[in-house]
Formats: structure tokens, C-alpha cells, sequence
């Protein structure tokens, strides 16, 4: 697909995405190529199926739009012949109210994506047109990102010899993560969310614990948000750039990183202060990921103006980072990151009360104050129990995310454990040397009397 294709050119000009139009009335054909001459595309057409499959196989389509009834072929054979060559090609059908039983053998055998009656919607059209296209580049994306992944494995793998040690941990850990997301490919669409969590997860590889943080940042960025009324796309955006705050981490030295921020000294400080700045540039070539990265460049900021990079005060600072500042400051305070000791939630709450409209928004902190003991901030739960891998038992479901020792994600809450998934956590904890505690749902007596 010439779309895909663009994905990998990063310093080149991408290529307009292609679209074919079959259709044997010109008037159609000239009118559907009126309506979308306002994208940036390049358009083809062809008057009759014959023309179609020459086309097809001759030049790379991103999406054909096919009237159903035609001279010969109609549109239903034509789709499922390009679904079966090529089913990563878009596949819209125009079709007339009457064609309903022909409609529904195109969906059955050609696998159209979308379906449209004459007459049609312009702006409907175009609007339909650009969100499946825009679609079709996040999922090629995604694609390049698993590739690379693999590559850079590869890569590691030849220097395993040279490394230290501790490189050679890192290495198997991806190795690891990569063959569990080759299974998570095989099973969910490449999607907006799924590029978020990855991309969350490279951010706190290094930092233990920080995967859970994001996860309780963003969680309690939403309710924030939520409460304070927001409109439900600013609630995702908000929710999204909460999960990405420590994205600019990546930038930083392993010192800095394990460094409570009370010990900065001036160079310190200098360096931490490109968090925000290479936060957004992560995210500026990510379509629709415009107001995320504003908002994680101005997280730093202070309401009093005193922060950085900008020195915005007051309502100048995007509400969204005014929020960041106030979950990621809470979720900080309570795992040490300031001081090098972890404090209990009630400390972490009247240290932020403490810094308000100075650091904070005020309004904002008073909502944020009443909503807060709502989270579990410990991610435990009284109805755990800890386990080593050697007392895992099939059928066991964990209480609570499982992660590496470098933050990256190995399994979900609430998923059944395995006599296999035993086993290879079992592999993985002898390979590295380092206990697993494996967090699990308590057994209750009535359960044990069930499964016994």
C-alpha cells in the first residue's frame, strides 16, 4: 500500500495516500472526483471491473470505492477479489437502496469496510474518507514500530558477547516483551491506545515502579478531568498525556533517574529541565497528538509563574498540564521520588495544599483533594497474597499488574495463570537472579471448599 509505504519515510515527503473509483457512469465518476479533489490524494478511476484489476495490479491503492452494479462483474466480485489480493487495501461500496441483498453479499464475501447509498454526503463522505485513511496510517505505524523492535533485538543479540551484564539483562527482558507482543498483535487491532502504552512503557524502563504510576497518574487525570466538567475528547487527551508524563525520561542518565529531586544540584536541575521539552518532541510527529504534547511540555510549569520551560502562570498554562502537575506531584511524593522516602497519601495531599497557587492551581487542587482518596495508591489490595513462583498454582488470577524489575508490563491484572506462564516466570526469575513476587487473589475458605 502506498500509505503504509509512507509510514517508513521519515525524511522524505510522504506519498498522497491513493484512492481508485470504479464506476461505469462517468457522471458518477466525475462527481465522486469533484467531492474528493479537497483531500490530499491522488485519484484514479476505472469504468468497469476489467479496468479495476488492471489497475490493482499494476499500482499500490490504498482504497477503491466501487459502485455494485456494473456491466459483467459487479462491485461484490470485484471487492472480494481485492480482498483476497490485497486485505490490507480499503474497500467502500456505493450502492443504491435497492440493492440491499446484492449489499449484503459484499459485506459477506468482499469484507467492505463501509457502505455507501446514493445519493451521497460530500462532507460526510470526505470526513469518512480521512478518518479510515488517517486509521489505516496509525495501524501501518504501529506495524513499523513492531519491526523495529525486532531489529533492534536483533542488534543486541551480535553484542550480547561485548555487553556488561547488565545490557545483557536488558536484551532478554525486550526479547521477552517482544514475543509477548507479538501475541497481543495476533489478538487486538494496532491501534491510538495500544501506541500509548507502549510508548508509556519505553518511558519507565528504567525506573522501577514507574509503570504503575502512569497507570494511577492516568486514571486519576481522567476522574480529575471528569469532575471538573471537561468535554469527553479533552478528558481522553488530558487522560493520554497524563500517561505519557515521564516520556521525556528517556533522555536522562540512570543516576538521575534513582536520584531523589531534593539532591539536584544546578547541572541537575539544568538536565531535568529538558524532560518537558523532549516530551514533546516524542510526540510531535504523532497525528492527533497536538494538545498532549503541549500539555506535557507545560507540565513544569508553576501557577505563580516560577516554573519552566516557559515561565506561563495562571490560566496561560493549559488546563491539562495544570492537572499532570497535580497527579504526577502526588504520585511522586508517595513513592519517594522527591525526598528518597515514600510517604503515606494523607502527607502527599497537604504537602500539594501546601504549595497551592504557588505550584498549583488552587481550584483545580480543591476538586483533585476530594477525589483523591478514591485511588488505591499502594496498587495493593488487602485481598492479596505474595507469592514466589514456586508457590504459583494453576488457576491462581493475579490481584494486581505484574511487572519487570525495569517497569515494563509482563501481564495484566486479573489474568489466570497457566502451568506455562509458571513456568516461564519461573525461567525468567532464575535466568535473572531476582525474586518475583507474584501478587494473587486471596483464596477465601468458600473458594478453597470450590476448588478443593
Amino acid at each position: 500500500m502506498a500509505f503504509a509505504d509512507a509510514a517508513d519515510q521519515d525524511n522524505e515527503k510522504p506519498v498522497k495516500p491513493v484512492i481508485l473509483l470504479v464506476d461505469d457512469e462517468e457522471n458518477i465518476l466525475k462527481s465522486l472526483t469533484r467531492s474528493l479533489g479537497r483531500l490530499d490524494v491522488d485519484i484514479t478511476t476505472a469504468s468497469s471491473v476489467s479496468d479495476a484489476l488492471y489497475i490493482l495490479e499494476n499500482t499500490d491503492v490504498d482504497l477503491v470505492i466501487s459502485d455494485m452494479r456494473m456491466p459483467g462483474a459487479d462491485g461484490a466480485e470485484l471487492l472480494k477479489t481485492v480482498a483476497d489480493r490485497s486485505p490490507d487495501t480499503l474497500r467502500f461500496l456505493l450502492t443504491g437502496h435497492s440493492d440491499m441483498e446484492s449489499t449484503i453479499r459484499a459485506i459477506n464475501e468482499g469484507q467492505i469496510h463501509q457502505y455507501l447509498t446514493k445519493p451521497w454526503d460530500d462532507n460526510k463522505l470526505r470526513a469518512l474518507i480521512e478518518e479510515s485513511l488517517h486509521t489505516r496510517l496509525l495501524e501501518a505505524r504501529n506495524q513499523r514500530l513492531q519491526t523495529e523492535l525486532v531489529s533492534k533485538n536483533q542488534e543486541l543479540e551480535e553484542l550480547n558477547s561485548s555487553l556488561e551484564k547488565r545490557v545483557t539483562e536488558r536484551t532478554e527482558e525486550l526479547r521477552l516483551n517482544a514475543r509477548l507482543l507479538e501475541h497481543a498483535f495476533d489478538d487486538l487491532q494496532k491501534s491510538y491506545g495500544h501506541v500509548l502504552r507502549l510508548a508509556s512503557s519505553l518511558g519507565a524502563l528504567r525506573e522501577p515502579g514507574a509503570a504503575a504510576a502512569a497507570e494511577l497518574r492516568s486514571s486519576m487525570a481522567e476522574s480529575l478531568a471528569e469532575a471538573l466538567g471537561f468535554a469527553d475528547s479533552d478528558i481522553r487527551e488530558i487522560r493520554d498525556a497524563s500517561l505519557l508524563a515521564d516520556l521525556g525520561n528517556i533522555g536522562l542518565p540512570d543516576e538521575l533517574l534513582n536520584k531523589p529531586l531534593v539532591e539536584f544540584d544546578g547541572a541537575d536541575m539544568q538536565q531535568y529541565a529538558q524532560v518537558p521539552v523532549l516530551a514533546e518532541a516524542a510526540l510531535m510527529g504523532i497525528p492527533g497528538m497536538r494538545h498532549s504534547a503541549a500539555m506535557l511540555r507545560s507540565q513544569f510549569e508553576r501557577f505563580d509563574g516560577s516554573g519552566y520551560p516557559d515561565h506561563l502562570s495562571g490560566s496561560s498554562i493549559p488546563a491539562g498540564a495544570r492537572i499532570i502537575a497535580i497527579v504526577r506531584d502526588y504520585t511522586d511524593l508517595i513513592r519517594g521520588r522527591f525526598t528518597g522516602e515514600e510517604i503515606e497519601p494523607q502527607q502527599a495531599k497537604a504537602e500539594l495544599v501546601r504549595q497551592s497557587n504557588m505550584r498549583y492551581d488552587p481550584a483545580i487542587l480543591n476538586i483533585f483533594c476530594e477525589e483523591c482518596g478514591a485511588f488505591d495508591t499502594e496498587n495493593l489490595s488487602e485481598d492479596a497474597s505474595y507469592l514466589g513462583t514456586d508457590e504459583l498454582e494453576a488457576g491462581m488470577v493475579l490481584a494486581q499488574d505484574l511487572y519487570s524489575e525495569k517497569g515494563m508490563i509482563l501481564l495484566r491484572k486479573g489474568h489466570a495463570l497457566t502451568s506455562e506462564l509458571i513456568s516461564r516466570l519461573s525461567h525468567l526469575q532464575n535466568w535473572s537472579g531476582r525474586t518475583l513476587d507474584v501478587a494473587v487473589e486471596k483464596q477465601t475458605d468458600i473458594t478453597k471448599e470450590i476448588g478443593g
